[in-house]
C-alpha cells in the first residue's frame, strides 16, 4: 500500500504474462484507481449549517416518500421517522435562535415550514 498526497492507494502486481495464466511475473505493476465512493467523498460539499439542514431535510423527505430507494426502486412512507427528523430541525431552530446568519435563518424557517406542510398533507391522506 502506498500513500500519496494524503490518499491511500493500493498497487496490484499481475504475475502473469499476457495470454499466460501460469503465474510468471510481469514487468510493470498495475496501479488501482480509487473506488467511486472515495472519489465522491473528495467532491462532497463543505460541512456547514446549511448543508446540515439540507441533509436533515432530505432525510425527512425520504421518509415521506419523496425519493425512491436506490436498491429496490420503490418509495416508502414512514411518518414516524419523518416527524422525528422534523422535530430535530425544530429543536435546532429553537436552540440556534439569534445565533444564525440571515440566510441560514431563512433556510431553516422555510425548510421547516415546507416539511411541516408536506407532513400534514400526508398525514391527512392516511
Amino acid at each position: 500500500m502506498t500513500e500519496e498526497s494524503g490518499e491511500k492507494s493500493f498497487t496490484f502486481v499481475d504475475k502473469r504474462k499476457r495470454g499466460d495464466e501460469t503465474g510468471a511475473e510481469t514487468s510493470a505493476p498495475v496501479q488501482a484507481e480509487p473506488s467511486p465512493s472515495v472519489k465522491q467523498e473528495a467532491s462532497a460539499p463543505p460541512i456547514d449549517f446549511s448543508t446540515f439542514i439540507i441533509s436533515l431535510s432530505s432525510s425527512a423527505m425520504y421518509h415521506m416518500g419523496g425519493f425512491q430507494d436506490p436498491h429496490s426502486g420503490k418509495t416508502s412512507i414512514n411518518l414516524d421517522l419523518a416527524k422525528q427528523t422534523i422535530d430535530i430541525i425544530a429543536m435546532l431552530e429553537a436552540k440556534t435562535k439569534g445565533n444564525l446568519a440571515p440566510d441560514e435563518e431563512r433556510l431553516l424557517t422555510r425548510t421547516l415550514y415546507e416539511l411541516r406542510m408536506m407532513f400534514v398533507e400526508l398525514a391527512n391522506t392516511k
